[in-house]
C-alpha cells in the first residue's frame, strides 16, 4: 500500500489528467468523424475504435515521453503507461458492471455528462471483451512505440519497472478480473434481461393498466400473451376438441347462449364446448362487430371475474377465485357457484440444465419466502435462485398464495426501466429459462399452450410425486386442483344450468380429455 501511495504521489498529475482527457476526447472525436464519413464501419465497432485509438496513442507516446509544453514528464515506465492502465481498468469495470452494452445505453450512458467520453468504451464492449482487450493491447504497443522513438531521439531513459512491481500489478489485475467475472456471472443468473420488443410489451402493460384497455399483449386486443387463433370457432383449421357424434345438448337461439369468458389456459376448453353446443357459432362469432357481441369472449382471469360478478358474463372458466375476487363478489352481493369440470395440476418448473428434479413443499416455501436463496441448499449447483412469480389475482398467483398458506411470498422478480413519457416502470417479470430460474403455472398451459416459448423446461416432482396424467387422475400429486365452470347463483338465463350439467357428462368430459386436461370421472 505504501508503494502504491508513493507511486501515485510521484506521478505527475497534469500528465495523467491531460493524457486521459486527450485519449478520451480525441478518440471520441475521431470516432464521430468515422461514423459520419464511413457509416458501413458501424457494423465493426472494434475496428472503428482501433482506427481512432491507435494513432492517438502513438501521437501521445511521441509527445509526452519528454516534457511537452509545460507538461511534466513521468520518471518511470509504469508512470508513463498509467493513463492507458486507467483506460483499461475503466473498460473492464464497465464490462463487469453491465450485462450487455444495450443495458448501458438504456441506462443513460450516452446521455450523461461523461456519456460522450464513454462512447468508445460502449463501442468496444459491443463486440465483446476479447476484441476490447486486443484494442487496448495494440494501444499499449502504439503508445510504447511512440515513446520509444521520441526517447531515443532525445536520448532520455526512464527507470524500468521492477519484477516485484510487475508481479504486484499482474496479481492485482488477476484478482480484479476474477472478482469482476464472478460478479458478472452472478448478475447473469439473477438479472432479468429485456430486449427492445419485450420492453415495449411491459410499457404497453403499464399504459393499459392506467387506461384499462387490455394488457398490451400482442393478441386478443391486448389481453392474451399467446396466439389463440388455433382455437377460434370460426377458424376452419381449428384444433378444438370435438365429441364423438352430435352434441346431446344444443342451443340455437343466440340470446339464450350463455356468455363465456375465462383464463387463457381454459380458452381451448370453453371454445370447444361452445363449438359443440351453440348452433352456427362460427358465423355468430365471426360476424360480431365487437368482441363483446359474441357469446365467446376472452379477457383473461382478472377481467373475466369482474365481468362475471358484474353480470356481463354467464360462465367463467378457470381456477378458483382469489380472496380479493371473493371479496368483490361479496361486495356486489352475489354468490359464486363453482362446478369442477376437469382436473389440473399446479406445477413448478426449472430449466432442463438444472440437476434438481424434485422439491418438497417445505423447500418450495423456503425458496419463495426468501429463506433459501441458493440451489446448493436443495441439492443443486452453487448458483443463486431466480424465483419468478405471476401478477396479482392471476389464476396461478392465486394458487401459489394458497400453496404458501401462512408463509408470506417474497417480493417478486421485477422488470424495471425508465421511459421518458411514463417514468419508471415496475412489472412482474416473465419466466426466463436460465439455469438459476424456477417458475410455476398450470400443467396444461405450460406443457401444451406455451410449448414453443417454454421449450427447455422440466416439471419438478413435488413431495416425491411427478405431475403426470395418472398421478393427477388419482389425486396422488399434492397440488392437483380443479378446472372450474363458475356461475352466479340465481342466473336467470335458463340454459346455464343444463349447459354446465352437459359439461360434467360424458360428452363434456370427452372434450375435456381430448383438450389435454384430466376428466373428473371416467366415461
Amino acid at each position: 500500500m505504501e508503494r502504491i501511495k508513493t507511486f501515485w504521489k510521484e506521478l505527475p498529475k497534469w500528465y495523467f489528467i491531460l493524457s486521459v482527457l486527450m485519449l478520451y476526447g480525441f478518440t471520441s472525436m475521431l470516432l464521430g468523424i468515422e461514423i459520419y464519413m464511413t457509416p458501413f464501419l458501424i457494423e465493426q465497432p472494434a475496428v472503428m475504435t482501433a482506427i481512432a485509438y491507435l494513432p492517438i496513442s502513438l501521437w501521445l507516446g511521441h509527445c509526452f515521453t519528454c516534457e511537452y509544453k509545460g507538461v511534466p514528464k513521468p520518471q518511470s515506465q509504469l508512470g508513463l503507461f498509467a493513463p492507458h492502465l486507467f483506460m483499461l481498468f475503466w473498460t473492464l469495470l464497465l464490462y463487469f458492471l453491465t450485462s450487455d452494452t444495450e443495458e448501458l445505453v438504456r441506462s443513460g450512458g450516452l446521455e450523461e455528462v461523461l456519456g460522450f467520453l464513454q462512447l468508445w468504451h460502449i463501442l468496444l464492449l459491443s463486440d465483446g471483451l476479447m476484441p476490447a482487450l486486443l484494442v487496448h493491447l495494440m494501444g499499449f504497443l502504439c503508445f510504447g512505440l511512440g515513446a520509444h522513438i521520441r526517447a531515443r531521439y532525445e536520448g532520455y531513459k526512464r527507470t524500468r519497472p521492477t519484477l516485484r512491481q510487475c508481479a504486484v500489478l499482474c496479481g492485482f489485475a488477476v484478482v480484479f478480473c476474477l472478482a469482476g467475472c464472478g460478479f458478472r456471472q452472478h448478475r447473469s443468473l439473477t438479472t432479468v434481461d429485456v430486449d427492445d420488443a419485450d420492453e415495449w410489451i411491459y410499457v404497453d402493460q403499464y399504459i393499459a393498466a392506467e387506461s384499462q384497455q387490455g394488457y398490451g399483449f400482442p393478441y386478443e386486443n391486448g389481453w392474451s400473451s399467446i396466439n389463440l387463433s388455433p382455437y377460434y370457432v370460426h377458424n376452419p383449421d381449428n384444433i378444438l376438441a370435438k365429441p364423438t357424434g352430435p352434441a346431446a345438448f344444443t342451443i340455437d337461439d343466440k340470446t339464450a347462449m350463455p356468455v363465456l369468458d375465462g383464463a387463457e389456459a381454459a380458452y381451448p376448453v370453453y371454445a370447444a364446448f361452445a363449438n359443440a353446443c351453440y348452433e352456427d357459432i362460427a358465423a355468430i362469432h365471426e360476424n360480431a362487430a365487437e368482441p363483446s357481441d359474441s357469446p365467446i369472449r376472452f379477457t383473461n382471469t382478472v377481467e373475466a371475474y369482474k365481468s362475471l360478478i358484474a353480470g356481463d358474463v354467464d360462465i367463467f372458466f378457470g381456477a378458483k377465485p382469489s380472496a380479493a375476487q371473493l371479496a368483490l363478489a361479496e361486495e356486489a352481493g352475489v354468490e359464486l357457484e363453482l362446478t369442477p369440470i376437469g382436473k389440473e395440476a399446479f406445477v413448478f418448473f426449472v430449466s432442463q440444465e438444472n440437476p434438481v428434479d424434485g422439491l418438497t413443499s417445505e423447500q418450495l416455501r423456503d425458496i419463495y419466502s426468501g429463506k433459501v436463496k441458493n440451489w446448493i441448499a436443495v441439492g443443486g449447483k452453487f448458483v443463486p435462485i431466480l424465483a419468478f412469480q405471476r401478477p396479482e389475482n392471476s389464476g396461478s398467483q392465486t394458487m401459489m398464495q394458497h400453496f404458501m398458506g401462512d408463509v408470506p411470498l417474497k417480493k417478486p422478480v421485477e422488470v424495471e426501466f425508465e421511459m421518458s413519457m411514463v417514468g419508471v416502470i415496475h412489472s412482474v417479470a416473465e419466466y426466463q429459462n436460465k439455469a438459476s430460474s424456477i417458475g410455476y403455472s398450470f400443467r396444461y398451459y405450460a406443457s401444451l399452450m406455451t410449448a414453443e416459448t417454454q421449450s427447455g423446461i422440466k416439471f419438478l416432482s413435488l413431495d416425491g410425486v411427478y405431475p403426470d396424467a395418472e398421478t393427477i387422475r388419482n389425486d396422488r400429486y399434492p397440488m392437483t386442483t380443479s378446472l372450474y365452470a363458475i356461475t352466479i347463483k340465481g342466473n336467470p338465463k335458463e340454459t346455464v344450468t343444463p349447459f354446465v350439467e352437459w359439461m360434467t357428462g360424458a360428452q363434456g368430459q370427452e372434450i375435456v380429455e381430448k383438450t389435454g386436461y384430466i376428466g373428473i370421472s371416467s366415461h
